[in-house]
Parts: structure tokens; sequence; C-alpha cells
């Protein structure tokens, strides 16, 4: 069984969200999910740039 749209994403267990598929493609496509999930739990933050003292006026 797989989920349509993964639980990381808002999916729900409701026979419509299922799918049988075999081992190979759900774990080619868990691995996929898996991957884009923990991209929108990252925090991007900024480093302020430090400009080169060779290149100061």
């Amino acid at each position: 069984m797989d989920h349509i749209v993964p639980h990381s994403l808002g999916g729900s267990d409701d026979l419509e969200n299922l799918a049988l598929c075999c081992a190979w493609h759900h774990a080619r496509k868990s691995s996929s999910e898996g991957g884009q999930a923990s991209a929108l739990k990252r925090v991007r933050t900024e480093r302020p740039r430090e400009s080169h003292p060779a290149l100061d006026d």
C-alpha cells in the first residue's frame, strides 16, 4: 500500500488516497517524498556578507 498524497504533505488514510504498488516503486517514491518533506522543514538563514579588506575604500 502507498499513500498517493503522503502524510507529510497533508494526505489521509482514506481509501481514495491509497494505492497498490510493488516494493521497488514504493521505495523509490517514498525516498523522493522524504527529501521533499525534509526540504519543507529546513530553515533558511543567510549570513551577512563580509567584504574583503583589500576592496574596502
